[in-house]
């Protein structure tokens, strides 16, 4: 008899262990973790985003120049590379005005991209105003061929009427921006919970201060553009100052000296200064599943407590054969 209890004790214990794991449990948690800057970012907009006139960059390929979503996208893969890892993608088109952009976004083409995106970095607006001021280098006798003003055949009258005509349709594309910009901001906010990022617009054309008309005709109305920027961002996006960034160096930021006003290599780098600082500033976080200490189950609870208790059956049952052998004896 004590042979079988001790028998059956030592193969409960021998159960308990060879069937621990199944015992135990380890919950599945979700923990956050902070980072400065986004696992993922997307970037949309226009040819300054896209990085147009730079080496390496294609129509069809904006991930083989030095733009400043390129010098980001490099840095985070480096930062992150420990963590959550890092992507970027560039939707931005060469070309696109605010009405382009926001069209796009409402087609639903995006949708994808946006979804599990941390940050999104919008250049627009640029083509809406820029396009139209350019007009007024025509008048003022702009020769392609050489790249140059010529001096001698500035139209002075048919510039200051110039001037004055453009002044109602860039105030008219102004306006224009405005409700886009608006509408931009509610439309990416609707299909994303990312954090949103819009930078103003620097002024090129500061280069020419010697065609005063021309230097104040800009800075009036790209100050006005930023401006409009600046008192949309409430509560709806983190502003990008690269206006105040490029300001007073537009001839070492951008390529304005070749009758083009998008950034140069130093440019994009300054940008992407700015983006980052506007990153860190605000911050991101990532969650990963995590499993957390293991712990007993009900289940491991009853199994323990069982064979404790066998155990100690067991323990007690030599004791009682021999109480009981001895009372024999003694009835004898």
């Amino acid at each position: 008899m004590l042979k079988r209890i001790i028998t059956a004790a030592c193969a409960v214990i021998s159960a308990l262990t060879l069937t621990a794991c199944s015992l135990t449990a380890r919950d599945l948690h979700t923990v956050t973790h902070e980072t400065e800057v986004p696992p993922k970012m997307l970037f949309l907009g226009d040819s300054i985003s896209a990085g147009y006139g730079l080496d390496g960059y294609s129509r069809d390929d904006l991930y083989s120049c030095r733009s400043y979503a390129n010098i980001l996208a490099d840095k985070y893969k480096k930062e992150l590379a420990d963590e959550c890892g890092h992507t970027m993608v560039n939707r931005s088109v060469s070309g696109a005005t605010s009405s382009d952009l926001l069209r796009l976004i409402s087609s639903g083409e995006l949708d994808n991209d946006l979804a599990d995106c941390d940050a999104v970095v919008v250049s627009i607006g640029g083509n809406d105003l820029l396009g139209l001021i350019f007009d007024v280098f025509n008048r003022l006798g702009y020769s392609p061929d050489s790249g140059n003003f010529n001096y001698k055949k500035i139209d002075i009258f048919g510039a200051a009427d110039a001037l004055t005509s453009m002044n109602a349709e860039a105030d008219e594309a102004l306006a224009g921006f405005e409700t886009n910009l608006t509408q931009i901001a509610e439309a990416l906010s609707s299909r994303t919970d990312a954090k949103l990022y819009i930078q103003t617009l620097y002024d090129p054309l500061e280069y020419y201060s010697n065609i005063p008309k021309v230097a104040e005709f800009s800075a009036g109305k790209i100050g006005r553009f930023n401006d409009i920027v600046r008192e949309q961002s409430a509560d709806r996006y983190t502003v990008v100052d690269v206006a105040s960034a490029f300001a007073g160096q537009a001839d070492i930021v951008t390529n304005i000296k070749d009758f083009d006003i998008h950034p140069n290599y130093i440019g994009h780098q300054l940008i992407a200064d700015e983006v980052d600082k506007a990153f860190r500033e605000t911050g991101f976080t990532y969650t990963t599943e995590e499993y957390g200490e293991p712990y007993i189950t009900r289940e491991g609870y009853i199994a323990v407590i069982g064979g404790i208790l066998l155990a100690v059956l067991a323990l007690s049952a030599p004791v009682i054969i021999v109480g009981r052998a001895v009372g024999k004896k003694k009835e004898k």
